[in-house]
C-alpha cells in the first residue's frame, strides 16, 4: 500500500520530473572474482579437473570457458565433460594460467615466462599471451635482448620479436661489445649482419665486430667467407680499406676473403663505372629519408655561393654531407642508380646578388 501510494504521488504531476539512471558498482567485478577464486580454493562447487602428468587442479567450467578458447570449445560439445588431461602442458604454467582466469593478474619472469606463454598459447587464451608479448619487450635490455627474440621467435611473438630486433639494430654496436654477442650461432650474426637497417657509424665497424666474432673460436673460420660476404666494402673508403682491412692477415691469406677485398678495390679504382658494378656490398645501410641541399646560397641575406652538400639531420639541423668541386647555383640535380649528379648552373653573382655566370660542371 505505502508502494501504491508513492506511484500516486508520483502520477499526480508534483512539478518534477522522473529520470531512470543506471549505477555501476566498481567493486563488484572484483569481489566476483575474489569470491570465485576463493571457491576454487575450497573446492566449493569445482566442477572440473584439469590434469597434467603430475598434477591436477580442480576449477570452475564458467570460469575456464569464459576465458580460454580450447575449454569453451571442448565444453560447448559436451557440457558434461568433467576431466581434461593435458599431458603436454607444464604444471607451473598451468597453475599460472589458472591463477590468472580467476585473478587477472600473475606474475612474470623471464625464467618462466616460456612456459606461461606455451600454455597461453596452447588453452587459447589470447589476452594472456599478449600480456607475456608486452612484458617481453618492457624487459628488453643489452644482456637479454638474443634471449627475448629467441623466445618471442620460438612462440610466433610477432610484435616482440620486431621490438627486439629493433632493440639489437639500434644498439648494435652496445651488444657487440657484451658476452652475449661472442655466444651467437653464426645463423644469428649472419642474419643480423646482412640487415639493412642495422645501425652503425660506418661499415669498417661491421667489419671489426664480424672479424671479432670469428676471431673468438678458430672453429668459425669456415664461416669466415660467408659472413664477411654480408661486410659493405664498397662503402668503406679506398684508404680505411688499406690501413684497416687489407692489415688483417685473414683477408689475405683466404681466397674467398681477398677476393672480397680486391672487388672493393677495384670499385674505388673505376669511379666512372661505380653505376654498372652496384651490388648488395656496394649499397649503404638504413633507409632514412632525408632533405638534401646542393650549394647555391646559404641563406637569401648572403652573397657568397656555396659548394657545400647538405643533409637535414632527424634533428632538424644541417649536417654537411660533401662537397661539390666548385661552387654553383641553380644547378640541375638528379639521382640515378644511387648516385647524386649535379650539372651545370651559375658562378657568379651581379650586384642584385643575382647568379649570371653560367658553368658546364658535372659532378656525381
Amino acid at each position: 500500500s505505502k508502494l501504491n501510494g508513492l506511484n500516486t504521488f508520483l502520477e499526480g504531476g508534483n512539478g518534477f520530473s522522473c529520470v531512470s539512471t543506471e549505477f555501476s558498482d566498481a567493486f563488484y567485478s572484483p569481489n566476483l572474482l575474489e569470491g570465485l577464486c576463493r571457491m576454487r580454493l575450497e573446492n566449493f562447487l569445482c566442477d572440473l579437473i584439469i590434469g597434467t602428468k603430475t598434477k591436477s587442479f580442480d576449477v570452475h567450467k564458467v570460469v575456464m570457458a569464459s576465458c580460454s578458447d580450447y575449454f569453451h570449445n571442448i565444453l560447448k560439445k559436451d557440457p558434461s565433460t568433467q576431466r581434461v588431461d593435458l599431458n603436454d602442458v607444464s604444471p607451473l604454467g598451468l597453475a599460472t594460467v589458472i591463477a590468472y582466469a580467476y585473478t587477472g593478474k600473475l606474475t612474470l619472469s623471464l625464467y618462466t615466462i616460456g612456459s606461461i606463454i606455451s600454455t597461453a598459447i596452447y588453452l587459447q587464451i589470447h589476452t594472456l599471451v599478449k600480456m607475456c608479448s608486452d612484458f617481453l619487450m618492457q624487459e628488453i635490455n643489452v644482456e637479454n635482448c638474443m634471449y627475448v627474440a629467441n623466445i618471442a621467435e620460438t612462440y610466433a611473438l610477432k610484435t616482440a620479436k620486431d621490438a627486439s630486433q629493433k632493440f639489437i639494430r639500434d644498439n648494435f654496436i652496445e651488444f657487440s661489445e657484451s658476452d652475449h654477442f661472442l655466444k651467437l650461432t653464426f645463423e644469428q650474426i649472419n642474419e643480423l649482419l646482412a640487415d639493412d637497417d642495422l645501425q652503425l657509424p660506418s661499415e669498417l665497424i661491421a667489419f671489426q665486430i664480424a672479424m671479432r666474432w670469428l676471431e673468438f673460436d678458430q672453429k668459425r673460420t669456415k664461416y669466415a667467407a660467408d659472413l664477411l660476404s654480408n661486410i659493405r666494402f664498397g662503402t668503406i673508403s679506398a684508404q680505411d680499406l688499406v690501413n684497416y682491412v687489407q692489415t688483417v692477415p685473414r683477408m689475405m691469406l683466404d681466397t674467398d676473403c681477398h677476393r672480397l677485398l680486391v672487388d672493393a678495390m677495384n670499385y674505388h679504382l673505376l669511379p666512372y663505372h661505380q653505376n654498372t658494378l652496384q651490388s648488395r656490398r656496394t649499397r649503404i645501410r638504413g633507409g632514412l629519408r632525408v632533405l638534401v641541399t646542393v650549394g647555391g646560397r646559404p641563406a637569401l641575406t648572403e652573397k657568397s655561393l656555396s659548394r657545400d652538400v647538405l643533409y637535414r639531420d632527424p634533428d632538424n639541423g644541417w649536417k654537411r654531407l660533401t662537397e661539390m668541386p666548385a661552387k654553383s647555383f641553380n644547378q640541375c640535380v638528379t639521382v640515378m642508380d644511387g648516385f647524386l649528379y649535379v650539372a651545370g648552373g651559375e658562378d657568379q653573382n651581379d650586384a642584385r646578388n643575382q647568379a649570371k655566370h653560367a658553368v658546364s660542371n658535372f659532378c656525381r
